[in-house]
């Protein structure tokens, strides 16, 4: 099943959905084109960016002028941050077969949460979990799933405001007659407006500020969630949060 990319926007109007007829079409098309030049745009720049941090290192293991030393080091630093770019687009382009298997969702959720706490504590931002009300199981790979939340958290803890709070909750649903988990992510950020919504899923989309996440966090759950059959729902409205909803598969009894 393909992932459902479902985004609701606008104070007043009604909901908009990427799965609309129209809207479909133009949004496959877009991101179809996107994940061709995220591959080949990884592979031309990997190997020139791996050449530059492998001289820089060797470089730096024989200097010993301090300055020299701290702007080799940026450079080594600086080329690992791009290659973690690239990394980001080579798995939106083509991301790694699933393995899937019945995993207790609480601990992917609790293992989230440990990924992005460091981050949430620098910026002020407090971390709630609202886990269900009995265990549950999704059939997803374990990896992926632990990657799509920590993703969505950590997005919203730089979303979010500082001094404010993140909230995750799990809940159990159902959806076209399939039993599914529901993972909710909520900051209490800006939001989105229309138009920054209908790009949230293409890479490097960030509408936020320099320094704060380049924009790869939804594009790369969606892609993750889509070829492990899950979906995503986001929820959001201008000066109000947003709500990213993760909807896994349960295993069949």
């Amino acid at each position: 099943m393909a992932a459902e990319r479902a985004i609701e926007s606008g104070a007043d109007g009604p909901a908009t959905t990427a799965d609309s007829a129209f809207d479909a079409a133009v949004a496959t098309a877009r991101l179809e084109a996107l994940r061709e030049f995220a591959y080949g745009a990884g592979h031309e720049i990997n190997n020139p960016l791996a050449n530059i941090a492998a001289r820089a290192q060797a470089l730096l293991v024989d200097e010993s002028d301090p300055e020299r030393r701290r702007r080799l080091a940026t450079i080594v630093d600086q080329a690992f941050r791009a290659r973690d770019m690239i990394g980001g687009l080579m798995i939106f382009a083509r991301p790694p077969r699933p393995a899937a298997e019945a995993v207790p969702v609480d601990a992917l959720v609790r293992r989230a949460i440990e990924a992005v706490r460091a981050v949430a504590v620098a910026r002020d931002v407090r971390l709630e979990y609202s886990p269900a009300p009995r265990p549950l199981e999704v059939y997803f790979d374990p990896a992926h799933g632990a990657e799509v939340l920590r993703l969505l958290a950590l997005n919203a803890v730089e979303a979010g405001r500082t001094g404010g709070r993140v909230s995750l909750s799990v809940a159990e649903g159902e959806r076209d007659g399939r039993r599914v988990v529901v993972v909710s992510v909520s900051d209490d950020g800006q939001g989105m407006d229309a138009v920054m919504l209908r790009r949230a899923f293409d890479p490097f989309s960030s509408g936020r500020e320099a320094g704060r996440g380049v924009g790869m966090g939804l594009p790369k759950a969606w892609r993750l969630l889509d070829v492990g059959g899950g979906s995503v729902v986001v929820d959001t409205r201008p000066g109000r949060g947003t709500r990213v909803e993760v909807v896994l598969p349960m295993p069949v009894a």
